[in-house]
């Protein structure tokens, strides 16, 4: 079941066209020409889904490539705005190496691979292409190196200890705790300003239990 903060980011999902291919297939009665579209889709909190779609029309295509990148959309563990550990995948002749990066380096990488991560709301991170130069492929390649991503947390309950306990640290989503701490400031707001209201009345009331109690005195 998706969290609330999953259902909102459904519906605000950034698209990214990597790269438009063109073909053209000679048959009897001429030539046919189509396309194929690689997209990038994600909501900059650490969801990204990858989608290509086919079609005689680019714009065909497009529709058809992010309908399946929305099938497609992963969540990424992550450690604080970092992935959590140095992962590798291959595809085909392209092969992407992903690493974590200290907070403020950024996003090292270029092309399709920096696309992919800009969407996924990855912030910091370095990446190196071992391989081909394919764009579709380097896609490929750096989505599968994501889904390949280990959560801390399952793979601590796996083993039977905690995070801390199998890191020497603890490890947060970065966006989760950007979000606790906005409920925290808000319903702090929220406290302060009924605190404020009530201060308010009590001193309003005061002067007439003032009045009151001088009229019972004299009387």
């Amino acid at each position: 079941m998706l969290s609330q903060r999953d259902k909102l980011a459904e519906e605000s999902f950034e698209d990214r066209v990597i790269r438009i291919d063109r073909t053209r297939k000679t048959v009897k009665g001429g030539r046919i020409s189509s396309a194929r579209v690689v997209v990038a889709i994600g909501d900059r909190h650490g969801r990204v889904g990858l989608g290509v779609g086919k079609a005689l029309a680019v714009p065909d295509a497009i529709d058809k490539a992010i309908k399946q990148a929305r099938k497609n959309v992963i969540r990424i563990p992550l450690d604080g705005f970092t992935i959590p550990h140095l992962i590798q995948a291959k595809v085909g002749g392209a092969e992407i190496l992903l690493k974590p990066a200290s907070r403020g380096t950024g996003i090292i990488a270029g092309g399709a691979t920096r696309q992919l991560i800009e969407v996924s709301g990855i912030r910091d991170i370095l990446t190196k292409s071992l391989g081909s130069g394919n764009v579709f492929n380097r896609a490929q390649a750096c989505f599968a190196a994501l889904q390949a991503l280990r959560n801390p947390q399952e793979l601590a309950d796996l083993r039977g200890t905690s995070v801390p306990a199998m890191l020497g640290r603890t490890v947060t989503d970065g966006y989760d705790a950007e979000a606790q701490a906005q409920v925290e400031a808000e319903a702090q707001a929220k406290a302060e300003a009924e605190a404020k209201a009530q201060a308010k009345a009590e001193a309003a009331a005061a002067p007439e239990e003032k009045a009151a109690t001088e009229e019972v005195a004299t009387t």
